[in-house]
């Protein structure tokens, strides 16, 4: 059976998700938030940076794509219908432009080489509109004519090629391609579909096609080289888009919403397709799912509460398995590793356990104030467990944007015990899990702390992570975790 936990990334949101990946352990996503406004969120190989707005106001689901390493290019229709522009240049986020038009749908944009991308919208008559970036200038909207009911999708499985498709007045699916040299005139492929299209190319001169049929079933239809295939009815019962996507040389994956409300998943091997399998999660989304690297996907949705979740294959299971939200209040930054770097230790440690340590927030605490001021230097008293000092209840209060489950860490200058100086200490009051750590703690005190708080005590032992010995000291990095220490991280209400 298939993990069924997923991650929150926060926010609020209200629109599907787009995702791009520009290189291997990278991600980018992006959806609308509250205000109407472009909101981002990356994965830089190591964390994730907290939600950026971007601005605008817009008024349909945002579409992004890449066309090489650290670039990025968004679009979106704005309040006057026209389709916007930003763009990231490895430096900055350029700012909106206008590329006009007036559209009826959401924005389909593909990219068949470096510095080179095309675009494709409904118009008010209902035609399918097009513009491109050559590469020095963005040509004028071109009409591709056609009557068509849902937003387009473009894929290329090549070089200054370009396969679109649309829904048409029929219900059937309706197809248009560039050659390199001329656009080919429409081409009816059949089907009744109720569904926008999904689509991904696998290899050169390969297109598989997914939708929703009139019976909620999914429907599949592909281009081989030569001819194409007729529908395949792949079963289930879909509430969603279908949403495919590659990872190698022929194979296929594809995701939809079912009626339960999760997310769930086929793939195609290169010989069978594999069974229908629940990935869980209760989304009110699309699924947006994007790979960058052989074997790997990050799967992302909106979940009921709004917020964005994230899901992925590492290879050989879906995780996260099991999800503790983290959040670093920084009194005075560590001196001797970042935050990344001990974030970075703490995951792999705790991935062995199945738990996936989400950094939810971090915020830089003002220690000029007299609340705060004299919270820097932090007196634990026994620094016990369920004993914490008045100095720890005091810096407790300090919880912002942390649920009651989501445990807190706050990054002193020093941190003091009856009998001198600590790494850190996790006593905690009840209903407020935290741990404070020392400005010049260990790479491994951030997910030694972390672990009391999980209900996990000292071992005399300094290959393992709970080692009473100082976490300076452990001598087989990274350090482990043994069987019964996961069996209770995994039965803590902290991690779900």
């Amino acid at each position: 059976m298939a993990n069924l936990q997923w991650e929150s990334l926060g926010g609020i949101i209200t629109t599907n998700i787009s995702t791009v990946s520009w290189s291997a352990n990278r991600i980018d996503s992006f959806a609308r938030g509250t205000d109407n406004a472009l909101y981002h969120r990356w994965w830089n190989g190591s964390s994730w940076g907290g939600w950026e707005s971007l601005g605008g106001i817009i008024t349909s689901e945002p579409e992004a794509v890449s066309w090489g390493p650290n670039r990025i290019d968004v679009f979106a229709k704005g309040q006057d219908s026209a389709v916007w522009h930003r763009w990231w240049d490895g430096h900055h986020w350029g700012g909106w432009e206008s590329l006009g038009g007036i559209i009826t749908s959401n924005i389909s944009a593909v990219c068949w080489g470096s510095n080179r991308i095309d675009l494709f919208a409904r118009g008010t008559d209902n035609a399918m509109y097009h513009r491109w970036w050559d590469g020095q200038h963005w040509g004028g909207w071109e009409n591709l004519g056609g009557i068509i009911t849902s937003e387009p999708k473009a894929v290329s499985w090549g070089n200054n090629r370009i396969d679109v498709f649309a829904k048409g007045q029929d219900g059937a699916v309706w197809h248009r391609w560039w050659d390199g040299h001329n656009w080919g005139g429409w081409e009816s492929l059949g089907g009744i579909i109720t569904s926008n299209i999904g689509a991904v190319c696998w290899g050169s001169n390969r297109i598989d096609l997914f939708a929703r049929g009139t019976d909620n079933a999914m429907y599949h239809r592909w281009w081989d080289g030569h001819h194409w295939g007729g529908w395949e009815n792949l079963g289930g019962i879909i509430t969603s888009d279908p949403e495919a996507v590659s990872w190698g040389n022929n194979r296929i994956d594809v995701f939809a919403k079912g009626q339960d409300g999760a997310v769930w998943h086929r793939w195609w091997n290169g010989s069978a397709w594999g069974g229908w399998e629940s990935l869980g999660g209760f989304i009110t989304s699309n699924i947006s799912a994007v790979a960058w690297s052989s074997n790997r996907l990050d799967l992302f949705v909106r979940g009921g509460d709004n917020a964005m979740y994230h899901k992925y294959w590492d290879g050989s299971h879906w995780g996260p398995g099991q999800a503790l939200n983290l959040h670093i209040k920084i009194l005075t930054p560590p001196t001797r590793f970042t935050i990344d770097q001990m974030l970075v230790a703490m995951r792999e440690v705790y991935a062995t356990a199945g738990i996936s340590v989400n950094l939810a927030s971090t915020e830089t605490l003002n220690v000029a104030t007299p609340a705060l001021s004299v919270l820097n230097d932090i007196d634990t008293g026994t620094c016990t467990g369920g004993n914490p000092s008045a100095e720890q209840i005091a810096l407790s209060a300090f919880r912002n944007n942390a649920g009651s489950l989501d445990v807190v860490v706050y990054v002193c200058r020093s941190v003091t015990w009856n009998s001198g100086s600590l790494n850190g200490c996790a006593s905690f009051p009840a209903n407020r899990p935290m741990a404070v750590i020392a400005s010049y703690c260990s790479r491994y005190t951030l997910g030694h702390e972390v672990g009391h708080v999980l209900g996990l005590n000292h071992v005399n032992d300094s290959n393992r992570l709970m080692t009473g010995n100082g976490t300076d000291n452990i001598t087989n990095p990274p350090p482990d975790l043994i069987q019964s220490e996961k069996n209770t991280m995994l039965a803590s209400n902290l991690t779900n």
